[in-house]
């Protein structure tokens, strides 16, 4: 008996549970900065890696050496995914692989059944298709977030600043000013926190919706109808009418 798969409940959502003070009290702002600031530093690497072993593959598409490149460019693609896969553990459970099984039945076999699974094509989307917008919401929540961090603690270091410019054209070369831009700061950290949160959940919600197992959108009804709806003991009821009451007749003939 086959089940059919639904939607994992531990996806990620971005816009779920966004209120700012329980999530200023939670670890999970600083795992979503360390989500976000390693793929700030291995997005790069991976995609380098990625578009190297697919242009040099096909490059080499030409003559007999290419095959093997192709099985190798789709191998560098499912580690790299993989290593994905495992980073979303810092907002949520890693993603599981959902890879078809490949028989060993020649190169040619093996290229095909590799670059056919819908899973390694999913994988080049994300990886490929997809760094530049993963690595811009990245960098711009970031960027957001530790800059309010940075001013929160203005205090402890806007003196190091030569002439007191360190917020550019507002000079701030005094204590008062500085603990102003500390309270301004910590009412924008209610905004760039949730903007922080929200960024890592939408980026591992990414991450499991292309690299993790395929959900059927329709698993829910198509588990409704294939259950026994409230009527099907009515339904067999009358069914049972007529053998007790042919019981009752051949007792009275006897």
């Amino acid at each position: 008996m086959t089940t059919t798969p639904t939607a994992r409940p531990d996806v990620p959502r971005p816009l779920a549970g966004l209120r700012p003070l329980p999530l200023l009290r939670s670890p999970e702002p600083w795992r979503a900065t360390a989500y976000l600031a390693g793929y700030v530093v291995l997005g790069p690497v991976l995609f380098a890696f990625c578009l190297a072993a697919l242009l040099v593959s096909a490059a080499l598409n030409i003559t007999l050496l290419g095959l093997p490149l192709l099985i190798g460019a789709a191998a560098v693609l499912r580690g790299a995914a993989h290593v994905e896969r495992l980073r979303t553990a810092l907002v949520g459970p890693p993603v599981p692989a959902d890879y078809r099984p490949v028989e060993p039945a020649g190169v040619l076999a093996a290229v095909k059944a590799r670059w056919s699974d819908p899973a390694t094509l999913r994988d080049l989307l994300y990886l490929v298709a997809l760094f530049v917008p993963l690595l811009l919401l990245d960098v711009v929540a970031l960027l957001l977030w530790l800059t309010t961090l940075a001013l929160v603690l203005f205090p402890a270091w806007y003196w190091t600043v030569p002439d007191g410019s360190a917020l550019g054209l507002l000079r701030v070369d005094n204590l008062p000013l500085a603990l102003l831009v500390t309270v301004v700061a910590c009412g924008c950290a209610l905004l760039t926190v949730c903007a922080a949160v929200g960024a890592a959940r939408l980026h591992a919600a990414i991450a499991h919706k292309l690299l993790g197992p395929r959900t059927d959108p329709l698993a829910a009804a198509k588990r409704l109808l294939a259950e026994p709806g409230p009527l099907s003991g009515a339904a067999e009821a009358p069914a049972a009418e007529p053998r007790t009451s042919s019981r009752l007749s051949s007792h009275s003939g006897g």
